[in-house]
């Protein structure tokens, strides 16, 4: 006597009735949620773990209501109320047989959710009984066979060979049963949408008995499933042998793969249920759903074996050199070391067949790479995962190298073409190398060739002259190489700052107070004054004063309270040289602060130079652009330092190329010293430090500032280093820009948020491990003057102000988006700038609500889910992955926005795979239609958009666990999901499995909410997942 539960594992749960509390009498189909007993870690439970005992089985929802009965039949009815229509059993409501409802009786109920019925009934009260008499019911007369009594024992399985396929696992109520058989082409395909077919279904008795049937039950919020005849109400006998016929119209309305449900009820209460099983839109393609933690292995094995036998025959070959990008000075004032990997460790990891081997070895003497981060290893676990980080990028190169090509002659370069190159990973960048080995003599030399463009599909190579005077069409073999000057900068920079600034410096445990190097304070009405003693700071009282040169103004008047205490708090300095963190979370301005906090220093501190430092190209043009629009600073005060790579590839943007420069880091003082060189658009080449010098403001990414330790300063020359968004930086990117000020003179601000992504290695040995966080993370996490004490500092939400102001104001997001990762990641803490949705806010929510036909009465919330179940794939030659039913419903979406006026720059199309991104824009390009930004999260991070369509990708249940651990997982990846989501400002549109999505706890709360304000709309979903310690399922 036991009860099967489906749940979100590979098997179902047995329940033995006797030993579990059972509050209400399940059917099958009802939702449940079960209360267990199972085994757990130290800190949670495991969804995939065991389950020892199941204590309680209750609804998932209980719904109480009033209604009016509309339909009686001699197995059940139903009850209409204001919400819905509710389905009820005579034989299962726990009435104690004291009340059987009639037509236009007024009654009171309590139903449970359930997948075939909708809402079943399980306890109905009469409220009101109907005032008209029911017709008296008699017996059938002579002529007409007897009707089946109840049966005691109401299902009774056909033999397995009889049982359709189509039904799912776990539940009988697919079964043919008491000689009624059900038939029927339940398995429909379609290529795309807006595609119908009809189906006919046949019901045959083939027992000795008449049937009845009772009434078909159809899904209530189908739109792809119509009953063309008979009524779904008709009431039909079946005599022995006879046979009756259903015929259906379905439509394709959804991608991927979807189950519309049909469920008979018969005379004696048993029920047969088919289910069509429809699938749109993924064709064959010759790719595979195979297992990536075999497919990633067996690739990475051949890699190695490549790379093995490349450094084999390269060690027998001398080369010829190719034009760099800027000719090597013969001096230089600080020269960097080499850093060549250790031979020992390259042998480990690129020599080795497994994974467990690698770091099992990592784990142990010399390495320790499991051991705690202290000021002792700091130095070795870093340099260490630096050089893993390399070592994975001679073994990922290898997917480059052909065996036979030819180049092209293109303006002075040669052209090697390479389909999708310029956004293949690992990324291939200008001063990366090619080199080219003759296929028809292994003894000739190599002639490298220097890359000066990556295109979209090929890369502009720069050979020796001889070599492009020579070419006439031949193939050669090629390999890449990448450049290692970045790596080298990384690994001085970890050498050079323990001894600048000191481990006190990079492990704080002790404050040092400091008077304030500025005496300002904010006033009543947020205005900042500087007080020329301490008596004036404690007198302040907010007055004018007769003194009108005590207060400064402020650049940016739009500022917010905590904007400008974060600025008067690094203003003051107290506990400099110490790193000051802005906490940032999405949207709250944390560049516009870093612009008034520089504006602030060059104005007040006369002495000041300020070092500003982004983790990326595009945020070092914003600050740029803000601070050449501020009128503060005019050219020859500030400079913009770019590498050559940029001007290489002419990603300088034109209006701000007066204010860029390239570096020489040729040494002043000596005789080979170079002249500037002013282009046509007013940028500057080859500027020596002694002009770099003379700017009050140094604007670059943390790794272009790396080419300035090879030059020489006067002592003390930078005073402030600003880093903004340095939660996505390498402790050791973070380093580079601190090695230009030392202990005496220098401040240092870190802007960012770690509850956002963080740096980017795609080396898997560093993988959850302390050498990949950021510098503003670990401060965050690790050390205690920067932690939460909300006993001492309650009027600062717990942070120090000495060390730390969060940013609290959001300036993206509707109140709806904002409060989604607001609540999930922030506990609340964000304030909306934005307090109702605008009158272009609740159009655009209303056309999303018309497109989606979404269910919600009113248009005014931004969080959107569609569910697709569709098939993730991987070509055989890649580990990337697609998902051809979500690029499809991408587009669709994307089309209908268009024909509503919305253009590409309102939109921004999210995933996490470089595959899908390449399958969304060639169904943009075979529509004809101009694609909007689609990118990875990564691409993203910074940027906003008033609508963002999130595609999941991932959609094989199977392969769940693998995607949870991926280096590119995505499904678990709390930091990735807070990114995605909060890009929005209007409008936010998830595209998942919500099977495969609703395993992971942050994305089951993100799929309730879309629930919960009737946004949900796609395939069906499936039961409720586990909450509070009890595994939700249906039985």
């Amino acid at each position: 006597n036991t009860i099967t539960v489906e749940i979100n594992t590979d098997e179902p749960i047995e329940v033995e009735r006797d030993k579990a509390r059972i509050t209400f009498s399940p059917e099958d189909g009802d939702f449940v949620t079960l209360t267990c007993v199972v085994q757990i870690d130290s800190e949670y439970v495991d969804l995939r773990g065991e389950v020892l005992e199941v204590t309680v089985i209750e609804p998932s929802r209980l719904i109480p209501g009033r209604g009016t009965v509309t339909l009686v039949t001699d197995g059940g009815g139903e009850i209409q109320a204001v919400d819905d229509f509710y389905s009820f059993e005579m034989a299962l409501l726990g009435n104690n047989g004291t009340y059987r409802p009639q037509i236009g009786d007024k009654v009171q109920f309590e139903a449970v959710e359930n997948e075939f019925f909708g809402k079943r009934c399980i306890r109905v009260k009469l409220l009101q009984q109907a005032q008209h008499k029911q017709p008296q019911q008699h017996p059938p007369q002579q002529n007409q066979p007897q009707q089946l009594p109840p049966q005691p024992s109401p299902q009774q399985p056909l033999p397995q060979h009889q049982r359709q396929p189509n039904r799912p696992s776990g539940t009988d109520l697919y079964e043919d049963k008491f000689g009624i058989r059900i038939i029927g082409e339940f398995d429909v395909t379609f290529s795309n949408v807006q595609e119908s077919v009809e189906r006919v279904v046949t019901i045959r008795n083939e027992s000795d008995k008449r049937h009845k049937i009772m009434r078909l039950f159809l899904p209530r919020t189908t739109t792809q499933l119509r009953l063309l005849e008979p009524q779904a109400h008709s009431q039909t006998f079946l005599f022995p042998n006879e046979t009756a016929q259903y015929r259906f119209e379905i439509t394709s309305n959804l991608y991927g793969r979807s189950r519309e449900t049909c469920t008979w009820n018969f005379g004696g209460g048993f029920k047969i249920a088919r289910s069509f099983n429809i699938r749109t839109g993924e064709d064959g393609d010759g790719t595979s759903e195979q297992n990536p933690s075999q497919a990633v292995s067996a690739r990475e094995s051949y890699f190695k074996r490549k790379l093995a036998a490349l450094n084999q025959s390269r060690s027998r070959k001398r080369y010829i050199g190719g034009r760099r990008l800027c000719k090597t000075p013969n001096f230089v004032a600080h020269k960097i070391g080499v850093y060549e990997v250790p031979k020992d460790l390259f042998e480990l990891v690129a020599g080795s067949e497994t994974d467990e081997i690698v770091q099992e070895q990592l784990s142990a003497p010399p390495y320790r790479f499991d051991e705690p981060l202290t000021c002792g290893n700091y130095r070795h676990l870093f340099h260490t995962a630096l050089f893993l980080e390399e070592i994975n990028q001679h073994i990922q190169f290898r997917k480059y190298d052909q065996e036979r090509v030819q180049f092209v002659p293109q303006d002075k370069y040669l052209a090697l073409l390479m389909a999708g190159i310029s956004e293949s990973r690992p990324s291939v960048i200008p001063g990366d190398m090619v080199y080219a080995s003759a296929t028809w003599r292994d003894d000739a030399a190599e002639f490298q060739g220097i890359i000066h463009k990556v295109l979209a599909d090929r890369v502009l190579l720069l050979f020796d002259n001889l070599f492009h005077q020579s070419y006439n069409g031949e193939s050669y073999r090629v390999h890449f190489e990448f450049g290692r000057g970045q790596q080298r900068k990384l690994h001085h920079a970890l050498d050079t700052v323990p001894k600048t600034l000191g481990m006190e410096y990079l492990f704080p445990e002790r404050i040092t107070p400091n008077e304030p190097l500025m005496n300002v304070v904010l006033n009543e009405r947020e205005e900042m004054v500087l007080c020329n003693s301490k008596e004036d700071i404690d007198n302040n009282d907010g007055n004018d004063g007769d003194d009108k040169e005590r207060k400064l103004p402020w650049y940016n008047q739009r500022l917010n309270l905590y904007q400008k205490r974060a600025i008067v708090n690094v203003l003051r300095g107290e506990v400099r040289p110490l790193p000051y963190v802005i906490f940032g979370p999405p949207g709250s301005g944390k560049t516009l602060t870093s612009i008034e906090l520089t504006l602030q220093l060059i104005a007040n501190v006369p002495q000041s130079r300020v070092v500003v430092a982004t983790p990326s190209n595009s945020a070092a043009y914003l600050i740029t652009e803000r601070l050449a629009q501020s009128g503060l600073l005019k050219p020859g005060e500030f400079v913009r330092l770019v590498s050559m790579s940029q001007v290489e590839q002419e990603n300088i943007p034109p209006a701000l190329a007066p204010y860029c420069a390239t570096v020489s880091i040729g040494d002043t003082h000596c005789a080979e010293s170079e002249e500037i060189l002013v282009t046509e658009n007013g940028m500057r080449m080859k500027l020596q430090a002694k002009h770099i010098g003379r700017n009050r403001v140094t604007i670059s990414t943390c790794s272009a500032f790396g080419t300035l330790m090879q030059l020489r300063f006067p002592p003390n020359h930078f005073t402030h280093v600003i880093i903004d968004e340095a939660g996505q930086c390498l402790e050791a990117e973070t380093l580079i820009p601190l090695s230009l000020i030392n202990q005496t003179v220098g401040s240092v601000v870190l802007l960012g948020d770690p509850q956002q992504l963080g740096p980017v290695q795609l080396s898997r040995y560093t993988e959850d491990r302390c050498v990949r966080v950021s510098m503003l993370e670990r401060l965050l996490t690790t050390s205690r003057l920067y932690a939460v004490d909300r006993d001492r500092f309650p009027d600062s939400f717990g942070y120090d102000p000495r060390f730390i102001t969060q940013l609290r104001v959001n300036y993206r997001s509707i109140p709806s988006i904002l409060s989604v990762y607001n609540e999930m990641f922030y506990d609340g803490m964000l304030l909306p700038n934005q307090l109702e949705n605008t009158a272009d806010d609740v159009k655009l929510l209303g056309i999303m609500h018309r497109i989606l036909e979404v269910k919600r009465e009113t248009p005014d919330y931004g969080l959107f889910f569609f569910g697709v179940d569709g098939t993730n794939k991987q070509a055989p030659d890649s580990p990337s992955w697609f998902n051809n039913a979500e690029a499809c419903t991408v587009l669709r979406v994307v089309q209908k926005l268009f024909l509503k006026g919305y253009e590409m720059q309102d939109i921004g199309i999210i995933t996490p795979y470089l595959m899908q991104i390449r399958t969304i824009r060639r169904l943009f390009d075979i529509a004809s239609l101009d694609a909007p930004k689609i990118g990875t999260v990564e691409d993203f991070q910074g940027q906003e958009r008033r609508i963002i369509i999130l595609s999941t990708v991932r959609s094989s249940s199977a392969l769940l666990q693998h995607d949870i651990r991926g280096m590119l997982g995505f499904v678990a990846n709390k930091k990735r999901i807070n990114v995605a989501i909060s890009r929005a400002k209007a409008a936010l549109l998830i595209v998942g499995n919500p099977r495969l999505l609703g395993r992971d706890p942050s994305w089951q709360e993100i799929i309730d909410r879309a629930l919960n304000n009737n946004t949900y709309v796609g395939c069906t979903l499936p039961p409720r997942n586990h909450r509070g310690g009890a595994d939700g399922g249906n039985i």
